[in-house]
């Protein structure tokens, strides 16, 4: 083999492999890239005295508290704790109200291998000035409104980009209101969740009581039962009672949820479900980070993970139908559980 030909096998070589490469760090890019808008950077009020708040004695009831990482450990490949903000969207009033009727908090301790769970009341008054609300200027509404408020206001045509746009005004609300830091967030069209559910069979939960509302046009008899989409849907908007039933409902399904998808057969399967629904889900989460998060909830047991969130006596009658909420025990609650540093 001559010179020339001993060098164009080599460059040739060398182009196949800076091809591979580049492949390969395209594709790495791409897994580690966030799926969507990342949040705006917020710190809380001046105005909100925490350290007054949180000194002020009241009586909590006891809660679980939140056990500190040990170092570095990795689990799932990571070495730290999330606060995930998830969301329903509501936009299209499928009961009547605009905005969410799902708002969560999620602690996601990889470390020490537990998940917390934080539940908001739609109808908790909150404070809304400074959240760029104008036109007209909403001040202070009930939690669950702000969603909706800053979605119509978006000047976005995509419908996962108006999501993302309301998901950051909820996270600029809940750090001014409660001192939460949001890390990640996901929002879901509530819409979809029926198709959702039967994408994956059906859910299995155990109906302790009796439910109807004449607004879902269902009626649920105690016993086992593997709900579809629809019944799915019905259940979690229920409101035959109140707001915090609707949020125990809530959590039973979330907990029937979270058994199904770790189910061999479904949890290998997140990755195209994700592809399937992703026109209808605004997240921040990198592929990477959500095989991550799928890994660690197959990891979890069903005891460490902890469902927790506003109590209803700390709260009274409010503005328009709301409820007011007692800032000292709500505060204590989420710093015992690990949600304020």
């Amino acid at each position: 083999m001559n010179i020339k030909a001993i060098l164009r096998t080599l460059l040739w070589v060398l182009a196949v492999g800076l091809l591979a490469l580049l492949t390969q760090c395209t594709f790495w890019s791409a897994y580690q890239k966030p799926l969507g808008p990342t949040l705006e950077s917020v710190e809380p009020l001046d105005t909100l005295d925490v350290a007054a708040i949180i000194a002020t004695p009241t009586q909590v009831p006891e809660t679980p508290t939140a056990t500190p990482s040990p170092g570095l450990t990795e689990v799932c490949g990571e070495t730290s704790a999330w606060n995930i903000l998830v969301l329903g969207s509501d936009v299209v009033a499928m009961r009547g109200d605009k905005g969410s009727d799902f708002v969560r908090m999620m602690r996601v301790d990889f470390p020490n291998k537990n998940v917390t769970v934080y539940a908001f009341p739609r109808e908790l008054w909150v404070n809304t000035s400074g959240l760029g609300l104008y036109y007209p200027t909403v001040d202070a509404t009930e939690l669950g409104t702000v969603f909706y408020e800053a979605y119509r206001r978006s000047t976005n045509a995509n419908r996962r980009e108006k999501m993302a746009y309301g998901t950051n005004i909820v996270s600029k609300m809940l750090m001014w209101n409660f001192v939460l830091r949001t890390d990640h967030y996901i929002t879901v069209d509530l819409t979809q969740i029926p198709a959702m559910v039967d994408a994956v069979g059906g859910v299995p939960i155990y109906i302790p009581t009796r439910i109807t509302d004449p607004w879902i046009g269902m009626v649920f008899e105690p016993g086992q039962h593997t709900l579809n989409g629809a019944q799915v849907a019905a259940y979690a908007r229920a409101k035959p009672d109140s707001d915090f039933g609707r949020i125990n409902r809530q959590q039973q399904l979330m907990q029937a949820a979270r058994q199904k998808l770790t189910e061999p057969e479904v949890w290998a399967r997140i990755p195209q479900l994700y592809t399937q629904f992703n026109q209808v889900i605004a997240t921040d989460l990198s592929l990477e980070q959500i095989n991550h998060l799928a890994c660690l909830m197959n990891e979890v047991s069903g005891e460490s993970i902890v469902f927790e969130g506003v109590r209803q006596e700390w709260t009274s009658a409010g503005p328009q139908g709301s409820y007011l909420w007692d800032k000292s025990s709500v505060l204590n609650q989420l710093m015992g559980l690990g949600l304020i540093p």
